[in-house]
């Protein structure tokens, strides 16, 4: 069944498919790859970015591959391979590929090979909008790219600047057209545009054919379909012609609205109590008239309103503020759609808001796609997860019975073949436990995992689980010291979950240790929590990984210890179980001086059922073994 409708997406999907296999030198690096699979997509695509009819197998590699080293400096594609292997996905942008074309690309790893989706977008709405402008008079109109390079511009700013063509603007730099003062003042406005996505009100003067002319400019953030910026968009008006701007500004108005009619999106404009103005696409998305709802405020607020968002979209506190999102709509028929939106202030002179743009776009195609892209991905990994324990399972089943047999072999033939049995058996745990904890990872993902706590004395629970492993800290020549300022305390706490948290914990504070060094946990309490800190004396956490050490597939590499990076999983899921118990984690590290987490769990005992199907997966030997399967005594 995922089959098909993996099959089924591609088929359909706008967007550019391409699958390949990587192969690699002998170091390790990949230096080409072979085309295993695309769709129809992917050669209209690159049809358009490299402007050919015809292209073959041979025509995709060379561009490929010719597009990173043409677009983005930063990267190569080999190199590109790489971080897409270490990081299951990753997402390249190209900017500008050709006159109001944009190029993304998101990549993913699966096994052996690579899935590359191409998403091509174009700024029609763009030269729509410079069309109308050409309509008008005393208007400049222009819209650059990130770095500062013109896209177009209207009649108005030809006639005035002297270009013949909007052609021959194409691609030129500020600082190509105008005096290098103005164009200083003029990027650092864009930067702050870009930078802070919000819109700038300025006062410049220029030097035109006709004679310098002080002009009221303002600027905003051009957007991509996913929010990203790419540029920005300019309007100046001659300061002398402020009031008769004012005077007409209903027709510019109108203006907006004829540009409006071509989008998809709703467009609108709002004071602080009415919208003035809704563009003809809310009767598409929202399936009925506007004439009542479109002109209230809060009664359009209503479609949003729900359990999750009780204030809904448009909030009265943020009138003079930028926020955008993704909320669920409920219409008056009954139905539900995701809509993006994006809210811009429009601001006087003195920077105060007067009126309020918005964009509203439906997303319920894209939502139910991800979703479905989602559930392809969960069960993928679920399957091969499970598919991967039987054979392991059977390879320990194996192993017990070569241990039962040593004891008839004499001592030479015994210490022989106990040493390789115990490698076969060490490297068997490490693979229970990758797959455990994809299955769990998956389960987090999928929100199936549950919790059955129970009320027990969580300090002698914390301090058993640390003797448990004081062989494994001992045979490493280390130190675990363990404190608590309490004796006992009875909260309700899930025991396999916390045996769980506290052996991955402790067996990172092993393997990242300085040698010799001291392990050291401490349990305390204060008015609403359980405390519990585990400490190392190793190099610490760069600061820079200390944002995403809890994400999946993080990873922090010693730098002496290169050979013990984990997976990435372990605090992705030591976190997921904390949360599981309303609790919180955190890392306090700084390098050379080693690394604590500490979590915290609610004083709180629970309401106590007759339940005896708390079990754990493993035994208690076996789940140290395996979670410290990948320390090498």
């Amino acid at each position: 069944m995922g089959g098909k409708i993996y099959e089924r997406i591609l088929k359909n999907s706008k967007d550019g498919f391409l699958k390949i296999k990587g192969y690699k030198n002998k170091n390790g690096e990949y230096i080409g790859f072979d085309i295993i699979e695309y769709n129809n997509s992917l050669i209209e695509i690159l049809k358009k970015i490299l402007a050919k009819s015809n292209l073959n197998i041979d025509n995709i590699k060379e561009a490929f591959n010719k597009k990173f080293d043409d677009n983005n400096q930063k990267i190569k594609f080999e190199e590109f391979l790489k971080i897409v292997e270490k990081n299951e996905f990753k997402n390249v942008s190209f900017g500008k590929i050709s006159y109001g074309m944009y190029l993304n690309i998101d990549g993913y790893y699966l096994e052996e090979y690579f899935i590359l989706i191409f998403k091509l977008n174009f700024e029609q709405e763009i030269f729509r909008f410079s069309e109308q402008l050409d309509k008008t008079t005393g208007v400049y109109f222009w819209v650059k790219d990130i770095k500062g390079n013109y896209i177009t511009v209207n009649k108005k700013w030809l006639d005035e600047v002297g270009f013949e063509s909007k052609e021959s603007v194409e691609g030129l730099n500020s600082y190509d057209v105008w005096p290098k003062r103005q164009c200083d003042n003029f990027r650092a406005n864009e930067k702050e545009v870009i930078e802070d996505n919000t819109i700038k009100i300025f006062e410049e003067t220029f030097p035109f054919r006709n004679g310098d002319k002080t002009v009221d400019t303002t600027i905003w953030p051009l957007l991509d379909k996913d929010n990203h910026p790419i540029g920005t968009m300019g309007i100046a008006i001659d300061g002398k012609c402020r009031a008769r701007f004012y005077e007409n500004l209903n027709n510019n108005e109108k203006n907006f609205r004829e540009i409006t009619k071509y989008c998809d999106s709703v467009f609108f404009i709002r004071d602080e109590k009415n919208i003035i103005y809704m563009s003809p696409a809310y009767e598409t998305i929202f399936e009925e008239s506007c004439d009542y709802y479109a002109h209230d405020v809060y009664q359009f607020n209503n479609f949003f309103k729900n359990e999750e968002q009780k204030e809904g979209i448009l909030k009265d506190y943020e009138f003079d503020k930028m926020n955008e999102g993704r909320a669920k709509a409920k219409l008056k028929n009954g139905k539900e759609k995701w809509i993006q939106y994006k809210f811009l202030p429009i601001t006087d002179e003195d920077g105060k808001a007067i009126k309020r743009i918005g964009i509203l776009t439906d997303i319920t195609k894209e939502v139910a796609l991800e979703e479905e892209k989602e559930k392809i991905r969960l069960d993928f990994f679920a399957n091969i997860s499970h598919e991967l324990r039987t054979p392991v399972n059977l390879i320990l089943s194996s192993i017990q019975v070569l241990k039962l047999k040593l004891s008839t072999l004499d001592k030479e033939n015994y210490n022989y073949f106990s040493n390789y049995i115990n490698i076969m058996q060490r490297n068997t745990f490490r693979l229970v436990k990758l797959i455990n904890n994809l299955i769990d990872s998956t389960k987090i993902d999928s929100k199936s995992i549950e919790i059955h706590p129970i009320n027990s004395d969580i300090i002698s629970f914390i301090e058993d689980t640390c003797s448990s492993v004081l062989h494994f800290v001992k045979s490493k020549n280390m130190n675990l010291i363990f404190d608590t300022d309490i004796e006992e305390e009875i909260i309700g706490f899930d025991p396999s979950y916390i045996e769980r948290i506290m052996l991955n914990l402790l067996s990172n504070a092993i393997k990242f240790n300085k040698k010799d060094g001291n392990i050291f946990v401490n349990v305390s309490v204060n008015e609403k929590d359980v405390v519990v800190e585990v400490k190392d004396e190793g190099p610490g956490i760069p600061e820079e990984k200390i944002p995403n050490i809890f994400d999946r597939f993080e990873q922090v590499r010693s730098k002496m210890k290169s050979e013990r990076e984990g997976t990435g999983i372990g605090l992705y899921i030591v976190k997921a179980l904390v949360d599981l118990h309303n609790g919180t984690v955190r890392v306090n590290s700084e390098e050379k001086d080693g690394c604590s987490i500490i979590f915290t769990l609610p004083r709180k005992k629970i309401e106590e059922k007759n339940d005896d199907n708390i079990i754990f997966k493993e035994n208690k030997s076996n789940m140290i073994d395996i979670e410290f399967s990948d320390i090498y005594l």
